[in-house]
């Protein structure tokens, strides 16, 4: 488990794919991309896409450091989730309002909080500014991809592959 500062820490390292530029193909259910970071070679990073295919545009984004497997940061869209129902002192004030908040279908960011299971906690993504609030089309999907990418500063190119998604 990691503090809360190493969390944050791992978040801002910038990342590199691990086998360079990709292209991601969002008609594909899953992708799954290794990043790395050169200064930090004991750490290795996981970003993930998961789409349904039953319910559209129902879409996860994670990234988790994936030696230790620890989440640090998910965005779900079309997603149920219910917060701890406790609080302690590590849980960060912003997320303090969302105490045993149930999250149905509403877009949310679940982040890492020390002392809680993985990536227990989370926020409507409108309180964090996350800059794409809706996913209801191929383009808002491939602008979510894009956006959590920044978020999670990788710095290798990615491409999106057009897909016939409504």
């Amino acid at each position: 488990m990691f503090s809360n500062e190493l969390a944050t820490k791992l978040l801002r390292l910038p990342k590199n794919l691990k086998n360079g530029a990709v292209t991601i193909n969002l008609h594909e259910e899953k992708s799954r991309l290794i990043l790395t970071n050169q200064d930090e070679p004991e750490y290795e990073f996981l970003f993930d896409t998961t789409s349904n295919k039953k319910i559209s545009f129902k879409i996860s984004l994670h990234h988790q450091e994936n030696k230790l497997r620890e989440g640090l940061l998910r965005v779900d869209y079309k997603g149920g989730h219910k917060n701890p129902e406790t609080l302690t002192d590590l849980v960060p004030e912003h997320v303090k309002p969302y105490v045993g908040h149930f999250f149905q279908n509403e877009p949310h960011m679940h982040i890492y909080v020390e002392g809680f299971k993985d990536l227990a906690w989370a926020i409507p993504i409108s309180v964090d500014n996350f800059p794409v609030t809706q996913v209801e089309n191929s383009i808002d999907f491939a602008a979510a991809v894009f956006a959590f990418a920044n978020e999670i500063n990788i710095v290798t190119p990615i491409t999106i592959q057009n897909s016939l998604l409504l």
